[in-house]
């Protein structure tokens, strides 16, 4: 009895070590593919500094505070405020002033390509002697910034920063961005996915991201450490595969049917951006802040869509800048706009229709001020 229960015993023995040896085996390739995946990636350098995108739960993604650097071609400066926005290379990455201009958007919003100054969010501030908060982040989409600004107000950043004027950068391209789990950001070998705007029947709803920060902390150690293994990064790997197999699988699943069409977002544009501009009206309604949509276009003779005018329609307390206008207006040459980020001569446009409209309803309140103490003296 008792050969047999030690014969048991070995045998149980026996097959947990080739369990193990079988998961160490597993566990060991699937580490080398992650780091031949993640040497490419470093193979082939990034724009942008080490680690100025970082993982954010609910975004999936976001542009790290308190980075500091130009660009690879050196091209223009990148540099964020420790609340998070954008600023230029000499200014105080700590002080700020309440009370300014806020902006939210994509890469036309932040500035790809051109420096914090020449921003439109940065020359709007600078004319009405106010400060700038440039929150546009490049890869996001509608459903991206308004999560941002609910990160800002649930984080007391909006307390503390009590915009004065909120800028929503728009352009044709973001409706479509904003339905779909997978940012511009997202590597084709690694799918990251980010937060989107879905709906079933009538009930809009936000779907959150699966977790990426395994992936965000990786890449950041491969671009500061280079792409030769070492036994720390096999071995942060190699703990982390089940964590990175499952969240792999789960968003190349996810890829693979909406590429072959089984899952298709039916949302309308019309009700995307209504849901847009109701969700932002609650984040910065404590604040009294004046909302502003600005229209950007990419293309010659691009115009904004009718969801967008007619959801403007909806939310009349919003103003609306109307960019291609503005590039006629101010006779901007399409190399300025076309098939790009906004150039600098763009960029002005729009801040100075921006402006325009701006003062005009300063004089405007000015007025309605006026008369409302005339009415009260005469009581």
């Amino acid at each position: 009895m008792k050969t047999l229960n030690k014969k048991k015993l070995y045998y149980w023995i026996y097959m947990l070590g080739v369990i193990v040896l079988i998961f160490a085996a597993f566990n060991s390739y699937v580490t080398f593919q992650v780091h031949n995946q993640l040497s490419e990636l470093v193979k082939k350098p990034g724009r942008w500094p080490v680690g100025a995108y970082v993982f954010e739960p609910k975004i999936g993604f976001d542009f790290a505070p308190g980075i500091s650097g130009p660009v690879s071609d050196h091209s223009f400066y990148v540099k964020s405020h420790r609340l998070g926005y954008r600023i230029g290379e000499t200014q105080d990455a700590s002080a700020f002033s309440p009370g300014g201009i806020l902006s939210l958007g994509c890469s036309l919003t932040y500035g790809d390509e051109v420096n914090a100054g020449q921003t439109f969010t940065q020359l709007i501030a600078d004319s009405l002697h106010l400060p700038a908060y440039n929150y546009g982040v490049c890869s996001f989409s509608y459903i991206h910034a308004l999560v941002k600004a609910q990160n800002l107000r649930d984080d007391g950043i909006l307390n503390k920063l009590q915009p004065k004027y909120v800028i929503l950068g728009c352009w044709n391209g973001l409706p479509a961005r904003s339905k779909t789990p997978f940012p511009p950001i997202a590597s084709k070998n690694i799918p990251l996915t980010a937060a989107y705007l879905d709906h079933d029947g009538s009930k809009l709803s936000i779907q959150y991201p699966s977790s990426s920060k395994l992936f965000f902390e990786l890449a950041t150690m491969y671009r500061k450490e280079g792409a030769e293994m070492n036994f720390g990064k096999f071995f942060k790997i190699f703990f982390a595969i089940p964590r990175f197999a499952f969240v792999y699988l789960k968003n190349n699943q996810l890829l693979q049917k909406m590429k072959g069409g089984h899952i298709e977002n039916t949302l309308s544009d019309y009700a995307l951006y209504n849901f847009y501009f109701s969700e932002i009206e609650k984040v910065f309604a404590p604040f009294n802040s004046k909302l502003i949509v600005l229209y950007m276009p990419v293309k010659e003779q691009e115009h904004p869509g009718e969801a967008l005018t007619k959801a403007l329609s909806n939310h009349q307390d919003i103003a609306f800048v109307n960019g291609a206008q503005a590039i006629k207006n101010y006779h901007i040459p399409k190399t300025e706009y076309k098939g790009k980020h906004p150039q600098p001569a763009a960029h002005m446009a729009y801040a100075r229709e921006a402006i325009r409209l701006l003062k005009s309803l300063q004089k405007k309140k000015g007025k309605q001020d006026n008369s409302l103490i005339s009415n009260q003296a005469e009581k």
